[in-house]
């Protein structure tokens, strides 16, 4: 595929003269360190850097520029034409000698638009992420449920392909992905992997969910669990003893816990409590927050880890207010850490403001309060 892709970009043929001005930009977006890429037709081509989306010194884009591009690349990320004629697609695209990126093909004002997510090569390790130590042992769990939750843009999938990475390397597992679309891509080491994609590989994330549990999996990943019938069947394969990784768009554990208890009918909640009570290995949790004096953003975790304690929360709806006092407690003994305790250290070390620390804690007051208690 990436042979045909470079053939197609050769500086000689009439399609690579086209993709001249979108490559520029792709490769000086890199350049730039920008994390995301929009390509509409009108407009000049904006760029992703840190938290601000800037327009680049570029004339406006053309409705067939963008058009190429993204036919062209969807091409030979082998996207049936089918889909690509809908409103809307997502798939992954290695161009050669620029990158991987993960592409959002949309349509607005009646033209076609693209959003590019850059997919870093090779996979960071956790060292390199800023990743907390107790990450490295969740990544070992033999069994339940891990979730990493956040908000679009924190780095949610870089998180989850380190921590699959670590088990390449380390552990003879046999770990399933399912994704829509595939972002980063894995080799065999140590681990062996079955990458399977939405509407290339597998009709359905249901229909993939259900097939994996007959693959023999040990770990197995889901790109993200939209619905209640997707979510039965991942905590299902949790429950048979499989490692379950997924993500959720949820701020912290708390929320994260009620979120996935709401999506049952209120008269199935408490059995929905018990079982996720019974599988729940870890949430970390994940923010990217701006530093003191301007740079790269930082990133900073709440990471709540399996406990007498934290299933007792999980489990009874009036004890849930409690988990975060619960994670905080178990900090020494388990490893989990809320991001009030992450962030005071950051304030502490001048690395992060009080101002910023302060809109990302759950109380402002009493996050103050124990900031200046500790001085």
């Amino acid at each position: 595929m990436k042979d045909a892709l470079a053939t197609e970009l050769d500086p000689g043929t009439v399609r690579s003269r086209a993709l001249e001005v979108p490559l520029r930009i792709l490769r000086g977006a890199i350049a730039a360190k920008a994390s995301d890429v929009h390509l509409r037709a009108g407009v000049a081509p904006r760029v992703r850097i840190r938290t601000q989306v800037l327009p680049l010194d570029h004339p406006p884009l053309t409705e067939s520029l963008v058009e190429t591009t993204v036919n062209t690349l969807a091409a030979h990320a082998g996207v049936d034409p089918a889909r690509l004629a809908g409103k809307q697609v997502d798939f992954s695209c290695d161009i050669p000698s620029v990158g991987r990126f993960r592409v959002h093909a949309y349509r607005q004002s009646g033209t076609l638009a693209a959003a590019l997510r850059f997919i870093k090569s090779p996979i960071p390790d956790f060292g390199s992420l800023r990743l907390p130590a107790v990450v490295k042992r969740i990544a070992q769990v033999e069994r339940g449920l891990v979730l990493v939750t956040g908000a679009t843009g924190n780095g949610k999938s870089t998180t989850i392909a380190a921590i699959l990475e670590y088990i390449n390397q380390k552990l003879p597992k046999h770990v399933v992905t399912i994704e829509d679309p595939i972002e980063y891509l894995f080799r065999d080491n140590v681990a062996t992997f079955s990458q399977r994609e939405v509407g290339r590989d597998v009709d359905s994330m249901r229909q993939g969910l259900e097939g994996s549990l007959r693959e023999d999996p040990d770990v197995l990943f889901v790109g993200e669990v939209r619905s209640l019938d997707e979510f039965e069947v991942v905590l299902n394969a949790a429950e048979s003893g499989r490692v379950v990784v997924t993500t959720f768009h949820s701020s912290d554990a708390e929320r994260t816990i009620a979120r996935m208890v709401n999506m049952y009918p209120p008269d199935h909640q408490e059995q929905a409590r018990s079982r996720i009570a019974d599988v729940i290995s870890a949430v970390i949790s994940q923010k990217l927050i701006a530093p003191k004096g301007g740079g790269d953003l930082i990133l900073v975790t709440e990471v709540l880890t399996r406990s007498p304690t934290v299933v007792d929360c999980v489990r009874d709806a009036t004890r849930l207010r409690g988990l975060t006092a619960a994670l905080e407690k178990g900090t020494h003994e388990h490893g989990s850490h809320s991001f009030d305790q992450v962030l005071m250290g950051l304030v502490r070390d001048n690395l992060v403001s009080l101002d910023t620390a302060k809109a990302h804690v759950h109380s402002a007051n009493d996050f103050v309060r124990a900031l200046n208690l500790s001085r």
